[in-house]
């Protein structure tokens, strides 16, 4: 009997080599380069306005199986933009601005072989973080939806090609971009509950553990 089920045991793993790779890998690591667009924060009571300008971004997700066709995930995207004001100074400044999203949330893989359509959610935090003398760094919630492809997606180096969107909401009558000089406070922009958005287009390589 136990040479039978030992047969047994073998039958299925040389039957199903794919199915037992695929069992086994059950970390991803994936760093990427994208090409971030849109974002803008209104004046509350007044027409200033600062534009976050279209770059490139990069980040990385680390993914972790949670069942056959969902992952854990995990996120650090980073932008280093230039911000166009206006409004606010006579000569309506460039400001030098990171922008970085520090997510955590879900993926969802719809069946496949060499090719595996996704959807992913997440949620966490936007950092923005101005080069601005004396001025500070802002945090707020936000979120993000995206969907894409997975190619070679059961291998152990594959690629993903993927669009998101972010979303960051913004409290209501929130001071952004503050600084203090002397003991005295100022802030750039004083703006409404609103949100800003962020479209991304990415690809990036997929290593499997």
């Amino acid at each position: 009997m136990c040479l039978g089920a030992l047969a047994a045991v073998a039958c299925i793993g040389w039957s199903n080599p794919a199915s037992a790779q695929e069992q086994s890998l059950k970390f991803e690591i994936t760093p990427y380069t994208a090409y971030r667009m849109g974002g803008s924060f209104d004046e509350k009571d007044g027409p200033g306005r600062v534009s976050l300008n279209d770059s490139s971004a990069a980040g990385i997700l680390f993914n972790i199986a949670a069942n056959p066709n969902g992952q854990y995930e995990l996120i650090y995207a980073r932008q280093s933009t230039d911000a166009d004001t206006s409004g606010f100074f006579a000569n309506d400044p460039t400001i030098d601005l990171d922008v970085e999203y520090f997510h955590f949330g879900g993926t969802y893989l719809f069946d496949g072989e060499t090719m595996r359509p996704f959807v992913a959610l997440t949620l966490g935090a936007t950092r923005f973080d101005p080069e601005l003398a004396g001025t500070g760094s802002e945090s707020f919630f936000s979120a993000s939806l995206g969907g894409g492809v997975q190619i070679r997606a059961r291998e152990r180096f594959g690629i993903r090609l993927e669009t998101r969107v972010f979303t960051t909401f913004i409290d209501n009558d929130s001071n952004i971009f503050c600084s203090s000089i002397d003991g005295a406070g100022a802030c750039l922009v004083q703006v409404d509950g609103r949100s800003l958005t962020q479209w991304e287009a990415r690809a990036g390589l997929v290593f499997r553990f």
